[in-house]
This record gives C-alpha cells, sequence and structure tokens, in this order.
C-alpha cells in the first residue's frame, strides 16, 4: 500500500481574476505546496490540509506575481 506522501493533489486558486493551479502533499501533519519553482510548507494542526493548501497557493502566487512585476519595472 502506497504511503498518502507519495501522492499529489491539484490544488487551484483565483486572484484577480487569474487562476493559480499548483500542486500538494500532505506529510506528517505538514502540507507541502508546489507552484512553479516554488516550495512553502505549514502545519496544517486542526485545519483541514486542503485548505491550507489554498493558503499557502495563495501567499505564493501573490509573491511570484510581485517579482514579476518588479522585473517588468511596473
Amino acid at each position: 500500500m502506497a504511503e498518502d506522501y507519495e501522492f499529489t493533489r491539484e490544488i487551484e486558486v483565483e486572484l484577480d481574476g487569474t487562476r493559480y493551479r499548483g500542486h500538494y502533499r500532505v506529510m506528517s501533519g505538514t502540507v507541502i505546496v508546489y507552484f512553479e519553482d516554488e516550495i512553502k510548507f505549514a502545519s496544517h494542526d486542526m485545519n483541514e490540509p486542503g485548505v491550507v493548501a489554498r493558503w499557502l497557493l495563495t501567499d505564493l502566487s501573490r509573491r511570484v506575481e510581485s517579482r514579476k512585476r518588479k522585473a517588468s519595472g511596473s
């Protein structure tokens, strides 16, 4: 039987009309989110892992968009 951490799940959030898609996995009470070339993780404690994954993906997508804006000079 494969362990749960061996599988990633797709997750999607929408910010300002733009959809961002990433993947996450849960391992030992920790949610790990992968988006583009970024990785972010947090403990899910009493929260649903999918909810924590959406929070993390939202943070990562804002960070990536901010870097893109700074790089383009806007």
